[in-house]
């Protein structure tokens, strides 16, 4: 890290402990981190356990789990190391019936060490098996070895020539089975667990396809709702459950092709439930994970409309947009009426399955037709212009029920503002998500925020919020620093020609933390964006955040000598 962001070496008080780096990786599901001790720091860092209390504590480490897979899925097997042993431990084994077929030993000596200790560091000893076979189902066993031989899992592994998938889409392709966490301590299993949401008296299908495409003509099918047979398919022949008579089926020429999705007509507010299917042949027995159904009366529930937009949306000329809507609960629009509107124009309409597009905006406004069956009914709006700002609203019409969103609004500017300086120039760029800021009391830190295309600030206004208050305000070539903030924050002005405008924040507080925001006012134009700076006080009270963005930071710290007080 260069400039304001590069650490300076700072006392600190703690555990002595080896040089250390952590790569924090935001993206847009997790953050790794990754952390090097050294052999006197792992001896530290877990100190051994008493004789008795390892005893006691032995009894409970060992955990039974049964997992169910499919023929060309990967597959991890978890197997957790209890924390109290993780430096007594000197070898670890799976075994499948009494055969061996995974043994590792720790020492520092060994190729690939830092890879192991790092599998100790998170106590994770799993197996991983990969396009697994139906040979393959039988009971497998971790074992370590450090003070003395213990078992700390024992899995059940099934696997079954085939299972069944909530879309066609993913017919035939392999899953990956595995852990959640490490903390978690839970399997994520394929299947679906969706919920579905129709109005009263609408037609729904509930998804149900066997994988790899295998023909059910043969099979038996059962669907269920609860414990309730409302379904059964056996020897050619259809039974209907009591209440469904006539109103569910299967398409039968489709059970060549795998697919055994129910077809419910008529929906009833007494249809609300959890449904699920269940594939017996001859002696293999599969189930899918279930579906929800929820049945409402149109337009009756609170909250029909969700739009995630909470300030203006800003884009610039040229790019693509989407302003995004839902309905909620998730509702199918296929059969609706949607139209969008800026101000009091029609912009956009599909009905009947057929689009009408307004004038201006020919070739340029879509929803996603796939989508609506999810209730997405957000407009997609292409090669944006100038005249295209303004507010925008959604309605929906089904028969003589009508309801509306509320407003969205869109700025087309010649400019936006980006978080990174090689994002600066690039086109249809999707909507940045909150960035954030990590940095330690008392150090220096910069707020990233660039003009783009490249843009000069010089004659433009730039404030820099926290929360509601003004921390920087650049005006007329003149500074005025917020309250608290005096001395403290700045811009580099050489670097406003080239539309830099980060915020330079020294001495970092601990009232410093919150949400910071920049707006650029040029004119009549004016654009915003929002980031978040987390002030972190001491490695010992180093947090780490799972966060929804797309950035990469790397923070390096080293410590020659940190004291015990």
């Amino acid at each position: 890290m260069t400039g304001s962001n590069e650490p300076h070496n700072k006392p600190c008080t703690g555990c002595k402990i080896g040089p250390i780096v952590f790569a924090c990786t935001l993206n847009p599901s997790h953050i790794f981190l990754k952390l090097f001790l050294s052999a006197e720091s792992r001896k530290n860092a877990f100190p051994a356990p008493s004789h008795q209390s390892a005893s006691r504590r032995s009894a409970s480490r060992l955990r039974f789990l049964t997992v169910r897979a499919t023929a060309g899925d990967t597959v991890i097997l978890p197997c957790y190391l209890p924390p109290e042993i993780s430096t007594e431990i000197r070898e670890f084994r799976w075994f499948k019936g009494t055969d061996c077929v995974l043994q590792r030993r720790f020492s520092e000596e060994n190729e690939g060490a830092e890879q192991i200790w790092m599998m100790l560091f998170k106590g994770e000893l799993n197996l991983t098996l990969k396009d697994v076979k139906v040979t393959d189902s039988g009971q497998y066993r971790c074992e370590i070895l450090a003070e003395k031989k213990e078992e700390i899992a024992v899995i059940h592994l099934h696997v079954a020539e085939f299972k069944l998938v909530s879309s066609s889409e993913d017919v035939g392709k392999p899953s990956n089975i595995q852990p959640f966490g490490h903390t978690s301590k839970k399997l994520h299993y394929p299947g679906f667990g969706d919920s579905y949401d129709v109005f009263y008296g609408d037609d729904v299908t509930l998804p149900c396809f066997l994988s790899p495409e295998t023909s059910a003509v043969t099979m038996e099918i059962r669907w269920f709702k609860g414990a309730d047979c409302v379904y059964l398919y056996q020897n050619g022949q259809v039974t209907e459950g009591r209440g469904y008579e006539g109103r569910v089926s299967v398409v039968t020429d489709d059970l060549q092709r795998g697919n055994v999705s129910l077809n419910l007509r008529d929906a009833q507010r007494s249809d609300s439930g959890e449904y699920r299917c269940e594939i017996t042949d001859g002696e293999k027995k599969v189930e899918n994970n279930g579906v929800r159904l929820r049945v409402f009366k149109l337009f009756s529930h609170p909250g029909s409309f969700k739009i995630p937009q909470t300030r203006p949306v800003n884009v610039h000329v040229g790019e693509t947009v989407t302003l995004q809507c839902y309905l909620t609960p998730r509702t199918s629009a296929v059969t609706m009426e949607i139209r969008w509107f800026k101000g009091a124009d029609c912009v956009y309409l599909y009905q009947n399955g057929q689009v009408t597009e307004g004038r201006g905006y020919e070739g340029r406004v879509s929803v996603i037709t796939d989508d609506l069956q999810r209730g997405n009914v957000s407009l997609n709006l292409r090669d944006a212009q100038r005249s295209d700002s303004g507010e925008y609203r959604c309605e929906i019409t089904r028969g003589t029920n009508k309801m509306e969103s509320d407003g969205v609004h869109l700025r087309v500017t010649e400019f936006i503002l980006v978080y990174r300086s090689e994002d600066v120039g690039k086109r249809d760029r999707r909507q940045s998500s909150p960035h954030v800021v990590f940095t330690f009391a008392g150090y220096d830190i910069t707020l990233p925020c660039y003009l783009s295309p490249e843009t000069s600030a010089v004659t433009m206004e730039i404030r820099w919020f926290k929360g509601a208050d003004c921390v920087y305000l650049y005006q007329n070539g003149q500074v005025t620093e917020g309250r608290g903030y005096e001395g403290r924050v700045s811009v580099i002005t050489d670097d406003l020609q080239r539309g830099n405008m980060s915020l330079n924040l020294r001495d970092a507080q601990e009232s410093d933390d919150g949400e910071y925001r920049c707006v650029i006012t040029d004119g009549e134009q004016k654009v915003d964006t929002e980031l978040f700076c987390k002030i972190l006080f001491t490695f010992h009270n180093l947090q780490i955040y799972t966060l929804s963005v797309h950035f990469t930071y790397l923070i390096s710290v080293s410590y020659k000598s940190i004291h015990t007080p």
